[in-house]
């Protein structure tokens, strides 16, 4: 390997890094503060947070890889133009079609590692994000229990209703109704919590009242009680439905859905965007003397967010059938790429030709 090709590389997967690491902050600031919005608010169990935050990472980099390279690329190749270091070497000899050679070895890599995220790692985040949060619902009852909401019980046996939960887990003004075979049954309570009886979790309201045979017109049985003991069941997951971004990568190859035909492409373009984008930024790096290093850094933004709108519009319209899927999203990087590769001579008129 020559001295020019290393140097290249370590500045490549340097700046690559640096990109990657701010995005991902940008990216993970936001969704943690969901996250811990949603566990303050009781439908996310506070024990899975962090949990859930690293099963985000996969989806996160399938996003922001294509826009990491772009601005990798960019920013290490139009520091070369604006040191004119680059105007050296092609004095001496060093043709354009050798630094596109390099940075496709360096996308290489990427667009392998983008591909093993969309068609395997991502589906499976997903899917495993689904379970987790179903699973620690059902373990611990706070966790599904949302204070201010009619929570619903399993199999329809009852509502809940709780106006406040604290930081101790307390719940105040509970209210309770439970569907039984005969009769239903009403609790309410200005106090409660949950404890451990019997190696089994039970709900206890203090200084309530029950009554029964509400809705069946008949006579009330009402009662005073200083406390009381239920097994409840656990209350229902918040998020049991599987999603078709879990669906698997052969599934959707042997589906006839034309939704899963547009997922199935998306899961291809992504990693090709990768190598597009990153040729395009060597493209856009070309900047004059008088030029600032970040001259056309709003300019590659711009393509890149028409790029992922027009893949984006091809997806829906693959998936309501108002596109063929043998068009499909392809059509997007195919003529990004036909702009990134082609010689700068092809999209400029030829002054000494006009003389």
């Amino acid at each position: 390997m020559r001295l020019l090709d290393k140097y290249l590389y370590k500045e490549l997967w340097l700046t690559f890094l640096a990109v990657l690491a701010v995005l991902l902050l940008i990216t993970f600031g936001t969704e943690t503060a969901r996250l811990l919005a949603m566990a303050v608010e009781g439908s996310l169990p506070a024990s899975v947070v962090f949990e859930v935050l690293l099963l985000k990472i996969p989806p996160a980099l399938e996003i922001i890889l294509p826009l990491v390279a772009l601005l990798a690329v960019m920013l290490v190749v139009g520091r070369l133009y604006q040191d004119q270091e680059m105007v050296v070497m092609q004095t001496c000899g060093i043709a354009p079609s050798y630094f596109q050679r390099r940075v496709a070895w360096f996308l290489a890599p990427l667009v392998l590692m983008t591909l093993v995220l969309t068609l395997w790692l991502t589906p499976w985040t997903f899917a495993q994000e689904r379970h987790l949060i179903a699973k620690a619902q059902v373990s611990a009852p706070l966790a599904g229990l949302v204070a201010g909401r009619f929570n619903s019980l399993p199999s329809s046996n009852g509502v809940m209703y709780v106006k406040d939960i604290d930081t101790q887990g307390r719940l105040s003004d509970v209210w309770i109704q439970l569907r039984q075979a005969n009769s239903d049954v009403m609790l309410s309570a200005p106090r409660g919590h949950f404890e451990q009886i019997n190696g089994r979790l039970a709900l206890i309201l203090l200084d309530g009242y029950s009554y029964e045979g509400v809705l069946q017109g008949e006579a009330i049985v009402h009662r005073r009680f200083e406390r009381f003991e239920a097994y409840l069941p656990d209350l229902t997951p918040m998020q049991a439905n599987p999603q078709r971004w879990e669906t698997s990568t052969y599934a959707l190859w042997k589906s006839e859905d034309p939704a899963d035909w547009a997922l199935l492409q998306w899961r291809f373009v992504v990693p090709v965007s990768v190598l597009v984008l990153g040729l395009l930024a060597l493209k856009l790096s070309k900047t004059g003397p008088r030029e600032g290093r970040f001259a056309k850094v709003f300019i590659a933004l711009v393509l890149y967010v028409v790029f992922n709108q027009l893949v984006v519009m091809s997806r829906e319209a693959v998936s309501h059938g108002s596109l063929s899927p043998w068009v499909g999203l392809w059509w997007v990087p195919l003529l990004f790429l036909v702009y990134a590769l082609a010689p700068d001579r092809m999209w400029r008129r030829d002054r000494r030709g006009e003389r």
